[in-house]
């Protein structure tokens, strides 16, 4: 099975449990965790690759996330867990029907780096005109974070593949 059929199948499976979970619905508490708007611009912050725990780097992490979002300068924070980056995107995609347009990391297999948990980051998007602010802000910081792509209007695309739109999967 080639790469791109793999990927349509998972985002469907991802789909369907999020849906079976009530996540395609806004809930209220969920306002910073939803994707706003149709070309902000969307990034994977903190620190990918280690497996270990290391609760005071974590703590770092979301207090300077913490404090991003109080400063306005973030307008989704969505943790990325053990359903990888892709599920956290589609978290932050289904309920608000937008999409995202992205660019996976060449150096790890695509499936690998969309799928499985890569540390303690965060799928984080800016509106375009707080941008350089934001990653100025991340790096004054000592905070790692990769551009991803932006927000779209509901399409899916991963390096420059496209998965439909995000009410079809």
């Amino acid at each position: 099975m080639d790469t791109h059929t793999t990927l349509q199948r998972k985002a469907v499976e991802i789909a369907a449990k999020l849906r079976k979970e009530g996540a395609d619905k806004p809930a209220p508490e969920e306002s910073f965790g939803l994707f706003k708007q149709k070309g902000d611009m969307i990034y994977l912050v903190g620190d990918t690759g280690s497996k270990e725990v290391n609760l005071d780097n974590d703590y770092r992490v979301q207090k300077i996330m913490l404090s991003a979002m109080r400063k306005d300068l973030v307008s989704c924070v969505q943790e990325v867990s053990e359903g990888g980056v892709f599920e956290a995107l589609l978290r932050a995609a289904m309920p608000a029907g937008l999409g995202f347009d992205i660019t996976t990391d060449s150096e790890i297999p695509e499936e690998q780096f969309l799928f499985e948990d890569p540390g303690t980051c965060a799928v984080v998007t800016v509106h375009i005109d707080k941008d350089e602010e934001l990653v100025q802000y991340l790096f004054d910081n000592h905070i790692n974070v990769m551009t991803l792509g932006h927000v779209t209007k509901g399409d899916i695309r991963i390096d420059d593949q496209s998965y439909g739109n995000i009410r079809q999967i």
